[in-house]
């Protein structure tokens, strides 16, 4: 017997196990029965020639599941696309474009960007989700947003992911600290960014830290740069800062702000879209989102 190849519908059931672990809530989600669910992953499991799920003691995918995930969820998701876009097309409605992004691409020029692109483009509405950069890797393959604007590159030969800026650092203390330098800090409490958010910003001002010679004395962690400027500001730490961040609280008075040494340069901020969007509105909000962070890093950077 020919073995078809897994249509559509049988992804989505793939999709929903994977999410959901259990065969009865996947099958709720997707409209069908427990048995018919089991009977179509077997026949996708057949076309793959291998197991997709272990499925005892739990549900959960095998080596081979998890590297067809991502693909799996990038073809449901272009086909919800592609009636999303028919229906805006039969009945006249504008298209909407989502830009999933951490807090700080406001500091990047994130709005000026939206703003610019609508003003060009105004039968497309654009949207923002803030989400982690870790989360925005599942939604943009998801289509669940268009654009990625996070702390890291995301991993996947699926998407295009581009630095978008080279970012110093500077150090964030409160109004009556008197350091200037990192050296300075050594016996003072670090208020950090949390590795699970952002492993590359953890580890480079780690790294600044440790250059300076000392190992930074870590009391706060916070998943936003917004909490870690409140809290220096609170008397709570000092912290090392990246420069778009930075220019946004230079007239605040319960701050001292000071460049460190340029060598603590580094990509900051990446910017994705999937790689079918080539030369689509998504691609030109995505360069406009470059193009405005690059104007926000030199704006707080002096030129060489």
């Amino acid at each position: 017997m020919a073995i078809v190849e897994p249509s559509l519908k049988r992804l989505r059931y793939f999709v929903a196990l994977a999410e959901y672990g259990k065969f009865q809530a996947a099958a709720d989600e997707v409209g069908i029965s427990q048995p018919a669910l089991s009977a179509e992953l077997k026949r996708l499991e057949d076309f793959v020639g291998t197991p997709l799920f272990h499925r005892a003691p739990a549900t959960v995918l095998t080596a081979a599941g998890a590297a067809l995930l991502p693909y799996a969820k990038a073809a449901v998701g272009a086909a919800q696309d592609f009636n999303a876009r028919a229906l805006q097309l039969r009945t006249g409605a504008a298209s909407t474009l989502t830009v999933g992004t951490v807090m700080t691409f406001v500091h990047r020029g994130l709005p000026e960007a939206i703003r610019n692109f609508t003003r060009h483009n105004p039968g497309i509405v654009v949207k923002t989700v803030e989400a982690s950069s870790a989360a925005q890797s599942d939604m943009l393959l998801g289509h669940e947003i268009d654009v990625a604007c996070g702390h890291m590159p995301l991993d996947s030969p699926l998407v295009d992911c581009r630095e978008a800026s080279q970012e110093g650092f500077w150090l964030c203390t409160g109004a009556t600290e008197t350091v200037t330098t990192v050296a300075q800090t050594a016996s003072l409490p670090y208020v950090i960014f949390r590795r699970s958010a952002s492993p590359l910003y953890y580890e480079h001002v780690v790294g600044i830290c440790r250059a300076a010679g000392f190992e930074p004395r870590i009391e706060h962690e916070t998943t936003s740069w917004a909490a870690a400027v409140e809290m220096v500001a609170h008397g709570l730490g000092v912290s090392l800062v990246p420069g778009p961040v930075a220019g946004s609280y230079r007239t605040d008075a319960r701050l001292r702000l000071h460049r460190i040494d340029r060598g603590a340069e580094a990509p900051q901020a990446w910017v994705s879209v999937r790689r079918e969007a080539a030369g689509t509105p998504a691609d030109r909000l995505a360069r406009g989102i470059i193009r405005a962070a690059g104007r926000a890093a030199e704006s707080v950077t002096p030129r060489p």
